[in-house]
């Protein structure tokens, strides 16, 4: 066996990367970094806040008074069989 130099021990010690593991090491270098500077000869666009007002009572229609029926469902039984 031959003399265990700092590099065959470095080389045996090493582990082969699996397929999931080189997979998810090309698809990290796809991703842009999370702190990665915009250009500034673009300018940021204006949110639309009519349109996230509208979406918020869009749903508040729905989700209101389902939660007033949900809820409200055992006042609701007792006053239609009140002798129970």
């Amino acid at each position: 066996m031959p003399p265990m130099t700092p590099l065959i021990r470095t080389m045996l010690q090493r582990r082969t990367m699996s397929i999931a593991a080189r997979a998810r090491a090309a698809v990290r270098n796809f991703e842009p970094h999370p702190f990665e500077r915009y250009s500034t000869t673009q300018a940021p666009q204006k949110g639309d806040w009519a349109k996230q007002f509208r979406a918020i009572g869009d749903v508040s229609l729905f989700y209101f008074p389902s939660l007033g029926l949900f809820l409200g469902w055992p006042l609701l039984a007792e006053m239609a069989i009140p002798n129970l």
